[in-house]
């Protein structure tokens, strides 16, 4: 018995999926207010009401796609990447690398959120619980450097100006008319974060 449920178990994650995915393609375009439940469930190819059977409403469905889509399910194997990181040098570079690669990922989503804090400020709540999450392991990592004597400041201070050299890099590429090598970036964003830019 348990073997004749096992492809409708499927089925129905297959279903949830393609909801999902339809669902992100038109909140990139349209924002929440302009994404209908309607249209989703035509471009995933199911009708509303399997919509809202597994979602319930519009907002439980708009969150679970972030959730989806934005969620930090990559933090643990980004973490253990920095515990196998010999010095703070290379412990940042993995961080950075790590946060140009799930910025990259999101851009469309975190250009409809931007734009949303204007024209949605409650649709826009979704959008930066991801963000938020990291920013807080962030500051604890550098909180366990300052304890440890290796840099001083503010935790939250230093996890807020970290983050935004990669947000910067990635989301100002088409405002700089260029696209920096990932590598590079991450190489001079935690130089000058580490030593600051003044001639020594």
């Amino acid at each position: 018995m348990l073997r004749a449920l096992e492809p409708c178990k499927s089925g129905v994650e297959e279903t949830r999926q393609r909801i999902l995915a339809a669902t992100r393609e038109l909140y990139a375009l349209k924002g929440s207010k302009g994404t209908t439940t309607r249209e989703v469930a035509e471009r995933a190819n199911v009708n509303e009401a399997t919509l809202f059977r597994h979602f319930g409403t519009k907002g439980h469905l708009i969150g679970a796609m972030l959730d989806a889509y934005c969620g930090n399910s990559h933090i643990p194997d980004v973490l253990e990447a920095v515990r196998r990181a010999g010095s703070l040098v290379e412990q940042l570079h993995v961080l950075g690398r790590a946060a140009i690669e799930n910025i990259s990922r999101k851009e469309d989503l975190i250009k409809i959120g931007m734009a949303e804090e204007v024209t949605n400020p409650d649709g826009s709540a979704y959008s930066w619980r991801a963000p938020l999450e990291a920013r807080r392991l962030l500051a604890d990592f550098f909180r366990d450097k300052i304890e440890a004597g290796e840099l001083r400041g503010d935790p939250q201070s230093l996890a807020r100006i970290f983050m935004s050299f990669f947000f910067a890099h990635v989301m100002a590429r088409k405002l700089w008319h260029e696209a920096p090598d990932p590598e590079a970036a991450v190489v001079s964003c935690v130089d000058i974060f580490l030593n600051g830019a003044r001639a020594r």
